[in-house]
């Protein structure tokens, strides 16, 4: 381990402020790009209370279980999937956890040590580097009292003291030097004889204790919990993962390398993470050095934290790149330019499931061709380098680097039923645009059809549900015979809408069907087999628009509803029903009820609620707009796509297209050119 990399350890911490916080849906499943946050006040602060949900993994100190035992459980039930470990120091011990309350866990670990277990240099005096932390005797040489030693007593009391209230999923040891004479000098007594032994020795010793001291807390802890270390990766077998500070303050190559092999030598899962920060400078809009940390760690699917450094561990910065969902990674590096062998500076390349990421290492820039057309992020901070555009090549700045994703098409669509070959344009909740438009296009299908890809069968193999010319087609795309569904009758041959869910409690789901534009309001329920499972009419018999549907959980019941909207004709009414046709609270009208174009409908959850709301999408003749409604009824958002009316409507579809856990709204109708 260089001991240049690993520098400060993490103990007496100042607030600064906060970078203001973009609105988005929680992310914190590790998928890349996984995100750790360092949190390390003294409280956790109101404010960022909601905004710590957000990352994957998040360390506190080890007295929020006595601070803020109700935030933390908070934080499991905004994010059920979060891991929070305790920072807890291995190598030093901070004089104010003495001062601290004596029912506070810092206090209660501070009376626990004896002198002897304090490292003396030869005067007998205790030894200090971080101003108010003293260096513990983290060596086999020390006493013992009552047969113990420092590397025994600590991890008994994370087990004993923390690690039993249930709070915490492993613990962060700080100070786990492996070079310690490099912080601390050469006048170090080990073994308390009076006399200095030598660096090699000092240092020998102090890894063969450290590796005691985490061998014991994994005996402690058990194999489920999460270990990490800071300081030095000599360490990388023995615990989950190593936290590479200041990374790339002192280099790009040699400690890049390094966090591969830490990353291959981690028990699993590896949590191994590069924090790159602003050199203790209030400067969270230092988007370059951000993205050039975070591609980083992407190339080696690592963790990430970007901060302002070891006097400001406690930021809740937020970026878009965060939420570029990128799904797994797909092979390894791939050099684009530069020079020389191995890792070295150059551009590299990392293809994901959703995109690539790039990484400039090099002094000077370069212009790489890329494997195939990409979309830069939608941005709404670095605007300059998250354009949104359309590229095959790029410039890409010395030391940087950039997420790029892949150009969506049908196949991203899923779950919910579009148009064969319409135009499609991407909007949040909000009516941002975050995506490019594309045609959401499937030769497989016929074009102008109604389609759904689902894995409807609920084995693993994605199905593709359609309807044309008056017949529902089931097609399985990992072979097998395609069923052929006529609702209404051999001989109609008119238009169709479809929804795919399910509807009982069965696995498999079912498919909803009704007659579109020109025809009555029937909609059917139907199984994957060609069984008849409901029937109903939505409107007036003597209502002849058709109707559209959508599906959905409402009220997060865990059971479905269907919803339909008014065609063609019709007023924009919205009503919902159980599956089995029987209404499901009240009917509305989605816009003023003299419009007379009708409505589409889509259902899903685009605000990451937990909940599916109803998404329609104004009708034929209407000014365009979009609005997005409760199971009440109650308009939750709306915006505007224009303000001339458009002759044919909108179509609404939801689908999460950016693999964030949270749907994106899918609008056809308006011209692309």
């Amino acid at each position: 381990m260089g001991r240049k990399f690993f520098v400060i350890p993490l103990i007496i911490l100042m607030a600064v402020g906060m970078f203001p916080l973009v609105s988005f849906a929680a992310r914190g499943d590790h998928s890349a790009p996984k995100l750790l946050n360092l949190y390390l006040g003294w409280i956790i602060k109101d404010k960022d209370q909601k905004a710590l949900a957000q990352w994957d993994l998040v360390v506190l100190d080890m007295d929020m279980q006595w601070q803020a035992p109700e935030k933390m459980r908070q934080l499991r039930k905004d994010n059920p999937r979060i891991k929070i470990l305790a920072y807890v120091s291995a190598g030093e011990l901070a004089a104010a956890r003495g001062q601290g309350d004596r029912t506070s866990p810092g206090y209660r670990l501070y009376e626990r040590v004896p002198e002897s277990f304090f490292m003396h240099d030869v005067q007998g005096k205790r030894l200090s580097w971080w101003p108010g932390a003293h260096l513990m005797n983290a060596t086999n040489l020390g006493m013992a009292v009552n047969g113990k030693r420092w590397s025994d007593v600590l991890p008994e009391f994370v087990r004993d003291e923390m690690m039993s209230t249930g709070l915490w999923d492993g613990v962060f040891l700080d100070a786990a030097y492996s070079d310690v004479t490099y912080f601390y000098g050469n006048n170090i007594d080990p073994d308390g004889n009076g006399y200095a032994n030598s660096p090699a020795q000092t240092n020998e010793a102090w890894k063969a204790g450290m590796s005691r001291l985490i061998a014991n807390m994994r005996g402690a802890l058990g194999p489920n919990k999460i270990i990490m270390n800071n300081s030095s990766a000599a360490y990388a077998s023995q615990v989950n993962g190593v936290l590479f500070e200041n990374f790339p303050r002192f280099g790009w190559a040699y400690p890049f390398r390094e966090f591969q092999t830490t990353i291959a030598a981690n028990v699993r899962p590896s949590v191994t993470s590069i924090n790159t920060n602003t050199n203790n400078k209030e400067t969270p809009s230092d988007y370059r050095m951000m993205r050039y940390g975070l591609t980083s760690a992407l190339l080696s699917n690592g963790y990430f934290s970007f901060d302002a450094g070891d006097q400001g561990h406690e930021r809740t910065w937020w970026y878009d790149e965060y939420e570029a969902s990128l799904g797994e990674a797909k092979g390894g590096l791939r050099r684009l330019a530069g020079r020389g062998t191995g890792v070295s500076p150059g551009v590299w390349m990392r293809e994901f499931e959703r995109g690539i990421v790039l990484v400039n290492s090099d002094t000077i820039p370069h212009r790489v061709t890329l494997p195939g057309t990409y979309e830069k992020l939608r941005g709404s901070q670095d605007k300059a380098t998250n354009d949104g555009g359309l590229i095959r090549t790029i410039t890409l700045p010395a030391q940087d680097g950039i997420i790029l994703l892949g150009k969506p098409d049908a196949t991203e669509v899923r779950d919910s039923s579009f148009v064969n070959g319409q135009f499609v344009s991407v909007y949040s909740n909000t009516g941002q645009q975050i995506r490019n438009g594309f045609f959401a296009q499937r030769t497989d299908v016929p074009s102008g059809s109604k389609l759904v890809l689902s894995d409807a069968y609920q084995n693993g193999s994605d199905v593709v549900v359609y309807a044309y010319q008056g017949a529902v087609w089931i097609k399985p795309l990992s072979g097998g015979t395609t069923r052929v569904i006529r609702p209404f009758g051999y001989w109609y041959r008119g238009d169709l809408n479809v929804a795919v869910g399910n509807t009982n409690t069965n696995t498999e789901f079912e498919i909803v069907v009704s007659r579109g534009r020109d025809e009555a309001s029937d909609v059917k329920v139907y199984s994957l087999d060609g069984r008849e499972q409901a029937y109903w009419q939505a409107y007036n018999p003597y209502f002849k628009g058709g109707v559209r549907v959508g599906i959905g959980d409402l009220d997060g019941d865990g059971l479905r509803e269907i919803v339909t909207g008014a065609g063609p004709s019709g007023g924009p009414h919205i009503r919902i029903w159980k599956t089995d046709g029987k209404i499901w609270g009240g009917g509305f009208f989605a816009f003023h009820a003299h419009e007379s174009g009708g409505v589409s409908v889509a259902v899903g959850d685009v605000d990451g609620d937990n909940r599916d709301e109803i998404v329609v999408g104004s009708g034929e003749g209407a000014q365009p707009r979009v609005r997005i409604f409760d199971f009440r009824g109650t308009l939750k958002n709306e915006f505007s796509l224009g303000t001339q009316p458009v002759l044919e409507g909108l179509n609404v579809s939801v689908a999460d297209i950016n693999g964030d856990n949270r749907a994106e709204i899918l609008v056809s109708g308006i011209s692309p050119f």
